[in-house]
């Protein structure tokens, strides 16, 4: 297999990825020898060829466990006569990958009978890869071949108030929440800090540049500043991100990068479950007796069982006074739409009780229809008593 570089010229050196016991491995097959009809050597581009590779391993965050000079001639020999790479080298924590592979170069030259100096010849690399068992060799060999297509990092505001009130764990197992999102800074709460400490939100959108940029990011304070557990646990919630530990790494895959998914032996199990003591004599008092009502943001009415009683400020974040103000903390939304677009922060209510939304690139057809009937129209919970709950919803959860 050939590899294509960022730009689409496709390298003229071949390389394999093969399983090796429970490791992959990358096969670079050597560079020498006249070609016919051609003014090229073999595989002449080896050296840009290995360079790209470990550039593209080390942005899914592998790691080289050992490598041997693999070619026919010292085959013969013991591992430990023509190893090139003795001990584990993280890749996510080499800066100069050009410089790796020219120590690798280096080491070649060294190995054989005659120490001829060859820097092209065949090697073995065994590698650990996030993401790749010991069957994936064909998988990871198409992976590295092309051009990674990450796309463009998330807004950093977006993705912090879609965290609101949700735990999130750093790569040490420690939890953190956000409370609060301002325009250039979160409020996160800690078992340490339960009052919540201020984080910039600069420092989580350079974290999402670096990763995106680069396919993988260390979880440490040169890397992503002095927050740097907070930063990587935020970065970790992004689809297709692994994380792998001894150093840390978050890692991002291409979109199309299969999720596995775990399987279960037993699949029933018991659990203690905490109940929202509230909830019903919240529901019954929006309802009021009624079996259909209206959804308070499209005004459309709904039978009971395709409303939900939806908190204006999500519950997780109130006090106890607030979740007792039951009649003005919530409101009914319907399971229609209504209620996943005021979550996800694609409508909010302002000051004066109109609803706002907001037309993100990409959303057409149906969904932009019901968008712009709700943009505008008086939201039906909006009084007095809820107004301080939609300011914050406003502040903190709408994504415009």
């Amino acid at each position: 297999m050939r590899a294509t570089d960022d730009v689409g010229v496709v390298l003229n050196a071949e390389f394999e990825i093969e399983p090796d016991g429970d490791h992959l491995a990358l096969v670079m097959r050597s560079a020498g020898g006249k070609v016919n009809g051609s003014p090229h050597g073999r595989n002449h581009q080896y050296n840009l060829a290995l360079e790209l590779l470990l550039r593209r391993l080390r942005e899914r965050g592998a790691a080289l466990e050992n490598g041997v000079v693999d070619s026919a001639q010292v085959k013969h020999l013991p591992e430990a006569e023509r190893t090139i790479v003795a001990s584990r080298v993280v890749l996510a924590a080499t800066p100069d990958i050009g410089a790796l592979r020219k120590e690798l170069g280096r080491a070649q030259g060294k190995i054989g009978q005659s120490g001829d100096g060859n820097a092209t010849k065949q090697i073995r690399l065994r590698l650990r890869v996030p993401g790749y068992a010991a069957d994936d060799a064909d998988r990871l060999a198409a992976d590295l071949a092309k051009p990674a297509n990450r796309g463009k990092a998330p807004d950093a505001l977006a993705l912090l108030r879609s965290l609101i009130g949700d735990p999130i764990e750093t790569v040490t197992g420690n939890t953190n929440t956000i409370v609060e999102v301002e325009h250039k800074r979160v409020k996160v709460t800690t078992e340490r800090s339960p009052q919540g400490q201020w984080v910039d939100v600069l420092d989580v959108e350079a974290g999402l540049e670096k990763l995106y940029a680069q396919g993988s990011v260390l979880v440490n304070v040169d890397e992503l500043g002095h927050r740097s557990a907070f930063v990587g646990a935020v970065l970790a919630t992004i689809p297709g991100t692994v994380v792998t530990l001894r150093p840390a790494v978050v890692t991002l895959h291409d979109p199309e990068f299969p999720v596995r998914i775990r399987k279960f032996a037993v699949l029933d199990g018991t659990a203690q479950v905490t109940t929202r003591k509230e909830q019903r004599e919240l529901r019954r008092l929006l309802l009021g007796g009624r079996t259909s009502a209206p959804c308070d943001l499209c005004g459309h009415d709904y039978p009971e069982e395709f409303l939900v009683a939806a908190h204006i400020k999500r519950r997780s974040l109130c006090t106890d006074d607030e979740r007792n103000d039951l009649t003005n903390v919530a409101m009914l939304a319907c399971r229609l739409g209504c209620d996943s677009l005021f979550e996800s922060g694609h409508v909010t209510v302002d000051d004066t009780g109109r609803v706002l939304a907001r037309f993100e690139d990409g959303f057409g057809g149906r969904l932009r229809d019901h968008l712009s009937e709700l943009h505008g129209r008086r939201c039906g919970a909006h009084r007095t008593g809820s107004r301080q709950y939609f300011t914050w919803h406003r502040d903190n959860v709408y994504r415009g």
